[in-house]
């Protein structure tokens, strides 16, 4: 099957200040709690390494009572609170499925942030991947946003 391509920009304004969004983004338990790609999936990040460039973290991810996707995430950049770049490579059953590069850049904005997030994508599955692609990065910038609203 051939490759596909494609790119997300995503640009949003958090209310929160940009370390708190920054540790959000690396932090495992927060990610397990904004993460996931939809309202009846789950992210699984247990006894991982902590974020660091070069580090390598296993996780999974789907269905609440079938998790069956692995998500390895290489941690390339980090510059707090600033700027993050790690690539996601998503595989089911031992066959990859597809790989992202994200690069987030966080801007002080009153009190906020705004978070410029460009994923670069390649689906080694074909067109579908690149929809479910879309509807799970939206969604994930939908529960950071939701996750770090005041209380």
């Amino acid at each position: 099957m051939k490759a596909e391509f494609g790119q997300l920009q995503f640009e949003r304004r958090l209310e929160a200040a940009p370390p708190r969004v920054f540790e959000a983004l690396i932090s495992a338990e927060d990610r397990m709690a904004w993460g996931p790609p939809d309202t009846g999936s789950v992210v699984l990040i247990e006894g991982q390494p902590a974020a660091a460039p070069g580090a390598r973290e296993v996780s999974r991810c789907g269905p609440r009572d079938n998790p069956y996707v692995d998500v390895a995430t290489d941690w390339i950049l980090i510059e707090a609170p600033a700027r993050l770049i790690y690539a996601e490579t998503l595989t089911a059953e031992g066959a990859p499925l597809g790989t992202s590069l994200a690069t987030n850049e966080l801007e002080s904005a009153g009190g906020g942030t705004v978070l410029r997030l460009t994923v670069q994508l390649v689906s080694f599955v074909g067109a579908d991947m690149m929809g479910e692609f879309e509807h799970g990065w939206r969604h994930a910038v939908e529960g950071l946003a939701a996750h770090l609203e005041p209380a």
